[in-house]
């Protein structure tokens, strides 16, 4: 008996631990290009959302110079996220610098 699935029926399938995950990195995308729309820093090819959990939104960037541009914003990004993106939530902004292996 062959168990294997088709991807697709893996990402749309709400029991599987995949769907959560491509919903959750779909959602994160969209939220991810509305606030580089609303952060017009000239950056916006230097960061990417990564992760909003409880109360912290994690912006990963490529290098620790892009890290310390982006953390002088970091109250105007969460305004942004607060009052823009309706993620009322959040009080914290972490910047990481992307591991290039």
């Amino acid at each position: 008996m062959d168990k294997s699935q088709h991807i697709s029926s893996l990402l749309f399938d709400k029991k599987s631990p995949i769907s959560n995950l491509y919903k959750k990195a779909i959602s994160f995308n969209q939220v991810d290009t509305k606030l580089k729309k609303y952060l017009d820093l000239g950056i916006q090819d230097h960061f990417q959302l990564s992760n909003i959990n409880n109360d912290i939104a994690t912006i990963v960037v490529d290098s620790s110079s892009w890290a310390t541009r982006l953390r002088y914003n970091i109250p105007v990004i969460l305004n942004i996220m607060n009052n823009q993106l309706n993620f009322t939530a959040i009080k914290t902004i972490r910047i990481r610098v992307k591991n290039n292996l």
